[in-house]
């Protein structure tokens, strides 16, 4: 059997943000080059790269030198490709609508190279077919998205970040939500996860759809973008693993007194009920898109760490989780009202 033909891969300015790609991309035989414009950026990215991922030769640069094969970019970078490369533009299938190439573009939801969706907008047949090709070396499972605004695991992170902003200034600290939410069965606590990512990737995503969360907001705005600067929901000393931060406990504190929120005496196993009861009813409307539920599965596991979705909501039914869902509404009608889709959960 031919093996998979290695591919030149150009990152332009990413961040850090694009750390576990560049480890898949170098793991299936890729040649990765990091491009940063501004040339401090190049050289505090390259540092991070050097020290996370030290058995890798990923060049960093400050400018694009030769062709391509994939140029992988934010939408407003799209008209920097080298001629003939496909453009795979890391957001949701909206900045599709303004890529100055549409023949050779398309969007993918791939920062996290667990799970991958495609959008495959107006890309002529020779491009669709190399986007496919190159997320299926990369051994990634994914689907193809019909929808034109935003990805399903976008729209489950953001939901799922919004309830955690909300508990956490109701009174619950960040370590305690994460240990309740493994205790709840999830793989890893939705902050080391986002800590992970980084969290200048959602509030990228907030900033352009006109919302705001608190407490991430704050945080990203004070320069606390998670485990590659060492410090976000925790502090990580000396790039090691995550040690609760006292700082945060006061800024969620204080953050609940300038909104006027009040704390609510609610058990730790309440809270992560509240928020598993969000992320269902953010995701019942997904399947209403052509969402299949064992892809909603893989979805909500790898981008949120929550296994057995579709399993748990049957194992509630459609009538207890709405009862519920009713008496949490109370503390925030936007992520508690039910949804008039949980019924396709059945």
């Amino acid at each position: 059997m031919t093996a998979p033909l290695a591919l030149d891969m150009v990152l332009y300015d990413l961040g850090t943000a694009s750390l576990d790609l560049i480890v898949a991309m170098c793991a299936t035989g890729h040649k990765v080059t990091v491009v940063e414009p501004d040339p401090n950026d190049a050289v505090r990215v390259g540092e991070i790269i050097g020290r996370r991922l030290p058995d890798l030769n990923v060049p960093v640069l400050a400018r694009i030198k030769g062709k391509c094969d994939v140029f992988l970019c934010r939408g407003d970078h799209a008209a920097k490709a080298p001629t003939d490369a496909l453009i795979v533009l890391l957001e949701g299938p909206l900045a599709l609508v303004s890529a100055p190439e549409p023949d050779r573009t398309v969007a993918m939801d791939l920062l996290d190279p667990r799970f991958a969706e495609i959008a495959l907008g107006s890309a002529l047949d020779p491009s669709s077919a190399a986007a496919r090709r190159f997320v299926t070396q990369l051994n990634v499972p994914f689907s193809v998205s019909a929808r034109r605004d935003v990805f399903a695991g976008a729209v489950l992170q953001d939901a799922a970040l919004a309830l955690v902003d909300k508990l956490l200034l109701v009174g619950i600290t960040p370590w305690e939500l994460d240990e309740a939410l493994e205790e709840a069965g999830f793989t890893q606590g939705l902050l080391k996860a986002q800590d992970a990512i980084g969290l200048e990737v959602a509030f990228a995503r907030r900033r352009a759809a006109g919302t705001d969360l608190l407490v991430a907001d704050r945080m990203v705005r004070e320069g606390r973008l998670g485990r590659s600067i060492g410090v976000g929901w925790y502090r990580y000393p000396g790039g090691g693993g995550a040690v609760i931060d006292p700082l945060m406990e006061d800024m969620v504190v204080e953050e609940a007194r300038f909104a006027g929120i009040d704390p609510v005496d609610l058990t730790l196993t309440a809270a992560a009920d509240a928020l598993i009861l969000g992320v269902m009813n953010a995701a019942a409307p997904l399947l209403n898109d052509g969402l299949t539920r064992d892809a909603l599965d893989q979805l909500t596991l790898y981008k949120l760490g929550l296994p057995d979705l579709t399993k748990r909501a049957k194992a509630i039914g459609v009538n207890e989780i709405t009862q519920r869902l009713c008496a949490l509404k109370t503390a925030d009608p936007v992520l508690w009202s039910p949804s008039p889709d949980l019924h396709r959960f059945f």
